[in-house]
Parts: structure tokens; sequence; C-alpha cells
């Protein structure tokens, strides 16, 4: 049995308070993996981590990091750590992103 099958697909309870813009016990984390990922490395707590990596593989955790744009900074520097993934990698983490990122929202 898969790691993501015995799991299930939806978002447990303690965690469906970051999924505020959707309905969060309808969210299939199998299809939306991406977002559920995004959200949860952005705004999770302990337990939300702990459950993260749990439900993903560290390779799929990891290749989001490296390609998201939904990050902070602050963020995507603590899971570039965690992970031991080099910043030059993560995305939202490269100077040409911050700069066209400082382009559009000046604030």
């Amino acid at each position: 049995m898969a790691k993501t099958e015995s799991i299930g697909k939806r978002i447990p309870q303690f965690a469906q308070r970051y999924f505020w813009d959707v309905d969060a016990q309808k969210l299939d984390a199998d299809k939306y993996s991406t977002y559920v990922i995004e959200r949860l490395l952005e705004w999770g707590n302990p337990q939300s981590a702990r459950w993260l990596l749990q439900r993903y593989s560290r390779r799929k955790i990891i290749g989001v990091l490296k390609k998201t744009h939904s990050l902070s900074r602050m963020s995507a520097n603590f899971w570039a750590v965690y992970f031991g993934v080099p910043r030059k990698e993560i995305v939202c983490l490269s100077k040409r992103y911050q700069k066209q990122h400082n382009a559009v929202w000046n604030f």
C-alpha cells in the first residue's frame, strides 16, 4: 500500500484552518498536492508539518520547494536548511525572482 493511500485523501481537521480560501473538508490532498504542500510549508504549525512529512514523500516536498513562487523568503530559507537544499536551487530565493517580485509589489 502506498504512503498516500494509507493516510487518505483529505486534509486532517487540525490543518484545515490553513486552507481558508477553499472548502478544506472537500480538498483532495492527492489532486491538489502542490497547493497543499505550499500552503503548509508557508503557514503550517509543527503538527501540520509532521502530517505533511508523513503524507508526502521527501522528494515531492523538495520538488515543490524548489519550484514554488508562493513561499516567503523566511519560510523558503527555513525549509531549504531543513531539507539540506542549496538556496540557489530554490526559485523564490533567487536574486532574479526577488527583483521581479519587487518590481510588481514594492512593499
